[in-house]
């Protein structure tokens, strides 16, 4: 159970990240799906809960989730073991701060710069 929240949050992630290249790339080659307005305000909902919680100090729900359910099942598996080794970085708090700040601005000037489509399209 606790492979499946790592994936999931590395889903998460992935998603989030991709994000950041995929939307001022698709701007520019007419990819419609990326100005839809729903993935783009789930886009920039995920980095605002992130940093949000990197501001106020708390830890990832999906974190303390897998680390509970890791406390039952100790084994981790290869894929498990190297997605955990990207997922969790042991740096100073502060620096997450920084960096996922930087990360909204991007994305909240993606909005300005690149602009999702105004209708409610899926």
């Amino acid at each position: 159970m606790a492979n499946l929240v790592m994936l999931i949050h590395f889903g998460i992630a992935t998603f989030i990240t991709l994000g950041f290249f995929v939307i001022p790339l698709g701007y520019k080659f007419g990819w419609g799906w990326t100005k839809l307005l729903k993935l783009r305000l789930l886009h920039l909902l995920m980095i605002g809960i992130v940093t949000t919680e990197a501001i106020i100090g708390l830890t990832c729900p999906l974190t303390i989730l897998e680390n509970l359910l890791r406390e039952v099942n100790e084994t981790q598996t290869f894929a498990a073991y190297w997605i955990n080794r990207i997922l969790y970085w042991d740096l100073p708090r502060q620096l997450f701060v920084i960096i996922y700040s930087l990360c909204l601005s991007w994305v909240i000037l993606l909005w300005k710069y690149c602009p999702p489509n105004k209708g409610h399209g899926i």
